[in-house]
């Protein structure tokens, strides 16, 4: 992986990923349990995916410039987060990636907006929200 070239595609990227992660997770209703403890192939794979969707943020996070910290970006914990997940070889501990997608994400998606609001840029989703037929 490799991280976008600057600060501006550095938030795009983790705010798509962050938003597209929030809007799947809720519609999984994966808990915890199943999360730190699978009991199936695709609650395991879920797992792997959310990790790697961890990976993908702390990747971009650990790489923004330092003068983003005071909007909220923790970029030496992002860049830590992301050694540990890229180099402990299945060995992650899954309670700290837990807390991350429940409570950092939707945290990071905030510092996302307000950093882009307050220098006039635009945040948009490159992903699309599934509907369904109902809808």
């Amino acid at each position: 992986m490799s991280a976008k070239p600057n600060d501006a595609l550095r938030i795009q990227e983790m705010y798509d990923v962050a938003t597209q992660t929030l809007a799947q997770f809720e519609d999984l209703g994966l808990t915890e349990e199943q999360f730190l403890n699978p009991t199936s192939a695709q609650e395991d794979l879920v797992a792997d995916g959310l990790v790697n969707r961890v990976l993908r943020v702390t990747e971009e996070g650990g790489k923004l410039s330092e003068e983003l910290a005071e909007y909220g970006f923790e970029m030496r914990e992002m860049s830590a987060l992301r050694n540990r997940i890229a180099h402990a070889y299945g060995t992650v501990d899954k309670a700290i990636v837990w807390q991350v997608l429940v409570e950092e994400f939707p945290a990071l998606v905030e510092s996302c907006e307000r950093y882009c609001e307050e220098q006039g840029l635009y945040l948009m989703k490159t992903w699309e929200e599934e509907t369904s037929d109902d809808e």
